[in-house]
């Protein structure tokens, strides 16, 4: 990855053994703002890594940088601007949903939370009102999980890192918490996202990381992954283009000579092709003006990480 002018995160020759181990392994790694997805097997070295950056263990070797800050052992101030979803979360059993949130607000706010801020991360997170002011003993696993993520996101963090967060969510609840996580990325919350559900992480983040034995195998934007390992269907999506736009484009595309290297295909709201020459397309997009984006096909993501992983 190339160097990220002001990254979020600086990770320089990271390494935490463990009986002289290596579970992190002289890890360098920018992370820009926006959302990064850490991928990688069990054991690869995923928590170890988010641990690290929190402060909550210390490394063995190497130096961390958060929002520029050198971070030695401990987050200090900053620590009110992050947000934190570990794996497997836990609760005081005999508090309601209101007071964990309320707690955390007390915590990390500067002034006193209001109470109606504390209600917006609990209807956020899709947790039913009648559950509030119930104990915490009586949730289920999925609603334990979306308390876990309205605390994550209390006290307005500029950083929230996400280890595994939408586990024990059922499928349509996992799509609409998706959607919601895109808006708060889209408005400048940057969140680091680990997970196992690699079709999360494609929909979320802007730039990946591949970690293996501890040891960062790629890292990088998706789109670029693509290109370098040679993988060559892309959508041009259309967020909030019209269709004639999107028909415009289509016929632009089309005619451009030695550009594809088969026909493009008109869907409702994207264009798929196939190229080897992103630039050229992403030319056409700047020329035309219209509001669309180049991204791999979905499914791309999981196609590389087996190809990357497999190979190491």
């Amino acid at each position: 990855m190339a160097s990220i002018p002001n990254p979020i995160i600086k990770l320089n020759g990271l390494t935490k053994q463990y009986n002289k181990k290596n579970v992190v392994d002289n890890v360098s790694l920018e992370i820009p703002e926006g959302c990064f997805g850490l991928l990688g097997p069990n054991g690869a070295g995923k928590t170890t890594t988010i641990l690290l950056i929190l402060g909550l263990i210390r490394p063995t070797y190497g130096k961390i940088y958060i929002m520029g800050n050198e971070i030695l052992g401990e987050l200090g101030e900053i620590s009110q601007y992050i947000g934190y979803l570990p794996e497997n979360i836990g609760f005081y059993p005999n508090f309601t949903a209101r007071e964990h949130v309320d707690f955390c607000n007390n915590i990390k706010s500067i002034s006193k939370p209001r109470a109606e801020d504390t209600e917006d991360l609990l209807e956020w997170c899709g947790l039913e009102a009648e559950y509030w002011d119930k104990k915490t003993m009586t949730y289920s696993r999925g609603m334990r999980q979306r308390l876990g993520l309205a605390q994550a996101f209390t006290g307005n963090p500029r950083l929230v890192i996400l280890d595994e967060p939408l586990s024990n969510i059922d499928p349509l609840g996992r799509d609409d918490l998706i959607q919601k996580l895109k808006i708060k990325r889209d408005k400048g919350i940057n969140i680091i996202l680990s997970s196992h559900i690699i079709q999360e992480v494609e929909q979320l983040a802007n730039t990946i990381a591949l970690i293996d034995k501890g040891k960062i195998l790629v890292a990088n934007d998706l789109l670029s992954l693509a290109q370098l390992y040679d993988f060559h269907e892309f959508e041009i999506i259309s967020p909030k283009g019209s269709n004639e736009d999107l028909k415009r484009l289509f016929h632009e595309i089309r005619q451009s000579k030695g550009l594809l290297s088969s026909p493009p295909v008109l869907l409702s709201n994207k264009i798929i092709i196939q190229t080897t020459d992103t630039n050229s397309i992403e030319q056409i997009l700047d020329k035309l003006e219209i509001p669309y984006y180049l991204a791999p096909i979905e499914g791309t993501l999981m196609n590389l990480y087996k190809k990357i992983v497999r190979s190491n």
